[in-house]
C-alpha cells in the first residue's frame, strides 16, 4: 500500500519551496508512484524509500525549469511534440493517448502534472535553444574535411542505437553501492524499467533510449567500448567527473558512404554534435539557477 510511514501526509503539507514555488506532499507522492508505475516496479515501501530522493530531485528541476521558462516568457504550440511523446508511451499499454489517461486515472496517478512535466520539458528546451543557440559553433571546414577523409578512407560507417543510464556521483564509498544496486536491478527488471527509475538523463522517461548515433560523434572512449560489444549487451560503467554513464547496444548498422549520401551523413554529424553542446548548456544552466535559487526541504 502506498499509504506508508514515508507517505503518512496530507496532500496540503508542503515538504519543500523552490524559490516561490511548492512542492506538496501529494506532489511528491504522485511523482514516486508515476516514476514505479512506468518503471513497472511494485510500489512498496523499499522501493518508494530508493525512489524517493530521486523524484524529490526532479521535482526541484521541474521548479526551477517552470519558473525561467515563465520568466522568459516562452510560448508556442507543442501540442504536436506533446502528441508524439505521448503515442509513444501509449505504445508500449497497447492502446492510444486516451487510453493513458485512463490507466493513469485507474492508477490513481495524476495525470494533469505529467502532461505538465512534459510541456515544461519541451519549453525548457526552447528556451536553451534560444538562449544558447548563437553560441554552438561549429567549423564548417573542418566537418566538410572530416567527411571527405572518410569519403577517401572509408567505403562504410558505423551507427548504433543505444539506451543509456546516468548516474550522479558523489565522488565518496557510496558510488561503488549505487552502481552495484543499479546494476543488479539491470540483471532483475531489465535496462528500461531500471533508466526509468534511476537515470538522471531526460532520456529516462523513455527507457534510456537516445537512438541512433552515428561512431563520429562518440568519443573515443566510448567507440572503444561499443566495438566490443554484442547488440543486446550493457557496458560495464563508464565513469566521468561526476557521474557514471551505463550503455546499452539496441542495435547496430553499417552505412555505405558514397558522394550521394555525404550530405546526409553531414547533417547528422552536425545534428548530434549540436545536440550534444545544448544538452552540455541544458545541465550547466540549470546547475547555475539551482545554485542561485533559495530552495528550502522541510
Amino acid at each position: 500500500n502506498i499509504e506508508t510511514n514515508s507517505f503518512a501526509l496530507t496532500k496540503s503539507e508542503i515538504i519543500a519551496s523552490v524559490n516561490n514555488r511548492i512542492i506538496s506532499s501529494y506532489e511528491l507522492k504522485n511523482k514516486v508512484k508515476t516514476i514505479l508505475f512506468l518503471a513497472d516496479q511494485n510500489i512498496n515501501q523499499e522501493n518508494i524509500d530508493l525512489i524517493k530522493n530521486k523524484a524529490l530531485q526532479e521535482l526541484i528541476d521541474y521548479k526551477l525549469k517552470k519558473n525561467q521558462v515563465i520568466k522568459s516568457n516562452i510560448q508556442g504550440d507543442n501540442s504536436s511534440q506533446i502528441n508524439n511523446y505521448l503515442k509513444n508511451l501509449s505504445l508500449k499499454y497497447k492502446t492510444d493517448i486516451e487510453g493513458i489517461k485512463i490507466i493513469f486515472k485507474n492508477n490513481s496517478l495524476d495525470f494533469k502534472i505529467y502532461l505538465d512535466e512534459i510541456q515544461t520539458e519541451f519549453n525548457w528546451q526552447k528556451l536553451i535553444f534560444q538562449k544558447f543557440q548563437n553560441k554552438i559553433v561549429l567549423d564548417e571546414k573542418e566537418i566538410d574535411i572530416e567527411l571527405q577523409n572518410i569519403l577517401e578512407t572509408q567505403t562504410n560507417m558505423q551507427e548504433y542505437k543505444l539506451a543509456e543510464i546516468e548516474l550522479p556521483l558523489k565522488n565518496n564509498s557510496e558510488d561503488k553501492n549505487t552502481i552495484l544496486k543499479v546494476n543488479n536491478e539491470i540483471n532483475e527488471f531489465g535496462f528500461e524499467k531500471t533508466a526509468i527509475k534511476y537515470s538522471v538523463s531526460t532520456s529516462s522517461s523513455d527507457g534510456g533510449n537516445i537512438g541512433w548515433i552515428n561512431s563520429k560523434s562518440l568519443s573515443e572512449k566510448m567507440l572503444s567500448i561499443l566495438n566490443k560489444m554484442k547488440i543486446g549487451e550493457i557496458s560495464q560503467p563508464i565513469v566521468q567527473t561526476d557521474r557514471a554513464i551505463i550503455l546499452k547496444l539496441l542495435d547496430e548498422k553499417k552505412i555505405n558512404i558514397d558522394n550521394t549520401n555525404l550530405n546526409e551523413l553531414r547533417e547528422k554529424i552536425i545534428k548530434n554534435k549540436k545536440n550534444q553542446l545544448l544538452n552540455l548548456y541544458s545541465n550547466n544552466y540549470l546547475s547555475k539557477i539551482k545554485n542561485n535559487a533559495l530552495i528550502e526541504i522541510k
